[in-house]
């Protein structure tokens, strides 16, 4: 019988922090769902207007939540590090010294210059050359997606200046139906609805949108509001489901990088998260212009084949993955047919 393959020293750290994220997605949502209302409270401004304020039930984010999110971003950039000291210090020949040892980090750059600078380290001169061109296509500067260095910079003033902070907003991928308003929009001959900008958090009273028509138009009741859970950073916040999904992949993939260079497990992550980004983008669109080919779309990557709609929910776990199982979210990437 053939001998196991022996597991880099962070695999079981990299199972929980993959568990982890999708645990906190989900507990997220079930509170907002089961613990938090938020309505938008009409208020009327002459005949032609009307302007929506928050009207707030429960504790829109408990203290515990902030606290979780913070250690698996702390548990991210553990791992990261760990993948590169291993890799590394096995590599290196000569050995590297004690004090380029205390140096080692695993290198996020937002620009090229800050690459060319990481490269020149000892620990990331060790490595093989396929593994630096690797790690370089990873890179913010390279994919010109902003996340990965919003990660960094959240993390490192966490550690080091201000907390994070996170906020509740009106989900933007959800679309804010306006169920109660009489006569209804669609049957005015021209209407706007115009939000306030920046999206404002979710507080009592504040003032997010307002709706505008050249018919006379009155309130008939509050009118629901979606709610996703966002983080602050860059002057602006952002939806922490799509941060996280964008911190599992490039964690996943850093980690296999530096060990055997089989990436399977990161790319799977991606075709799904991909997946799931368009099934919701799909959903989006069908809701804001109630295009038919958006609708097929939505459809199709959701599995949904009937002729009626069905209520979309944010994902909160891959397929296959349950609750405490993180060897078989390890063994059995997600993946999407």
């Amino acid at each position: 019988m053939a001998a196991e393959t022996e597991r880099p020293v962070w695999s079981k750290r990299l199972g929980y922090f993959i568990q982890e994220s999708f645990d906190f997605i989900g507990e997220a949502g079930k509170h907002h769902r089961e613990n938090v209302a938020v309505r938008g409270v009409p208020v009327r401004d002459g005949d032609h207007r009307i302007v929506y304020r928050f009207g707030v039930r429960g504790e829109l984010i408990p203290d515990e939540m902030t606290e979780k999110l913070r250690d698996i971003l702390g548990r991210a950039r553990s791992l990261l590090d760990i993948a590169m000291f291993t890799a590394s210090t096995a590599a290196a020949s000569p050995p590297l010294t004690e004090s380029q040892e205390r140096g080692v980090y695993f290198p996020i750059a937002e620009t090229q210059s800050q690459w060319d600078k990481a490269i020149q380290k000892p620990h990331m001169m060790a490595l093989e050359q396929s593994q630096r061109d690797a790690l370089r296509a990873m890179q913010p500067f390279a994919t010109g997606d902003p996340v990965i260095t919003w990660f960094q910079k959240i993390h490192n003033d966490d550690k080091h200046r201000t907390p994070l902070q996170l906020a509740t907003i009106p989900d933007p991928e959800f679309v804010m139906v306006f169920e109660h308003i009489e006569p209804p929009l669609h049957e005015t001959r021209e209407y706007w609805l115009d939000w306030v900008e920046p999206l404002p958090q979710v507080a009592q009273r504040v003032e997010f949108v307002e709706c505008r028509s050249v018919d006379v138009i009155r309130p008939l009741d509050v009118e629901d509001v979606p709610i996703a859970l966002a983080i602050w950073v860059d002057d602006g916040w952002r939806d922490i489901q799509h941060m996280l999904w964008d911190v599992i992949e490039f964690t996943v993939r850093g980690c296999q990088i530096l060990d055997d260079g089989d990436t399977g497990l990161a790319d799977s992550f991606k075709t799904y998260f991909g997946h799931m980004r368009a099934q919701l983008d799909a959903f989006t669109r069908m809701m804001r212009t109630g295009d038919p080919d958006a609708e097929r779309e939505w459809k199709r990557l959701s599995g949904d084949t009937s002729d009626t709609m069905v209520t979309l929910e944010r994902p909160r776990h891959p397929p296959g993955s349950t609750h405490g199982r993180l060897a078989d979210l390890i063994q059995y990437p997600p993946e999407v047919s």
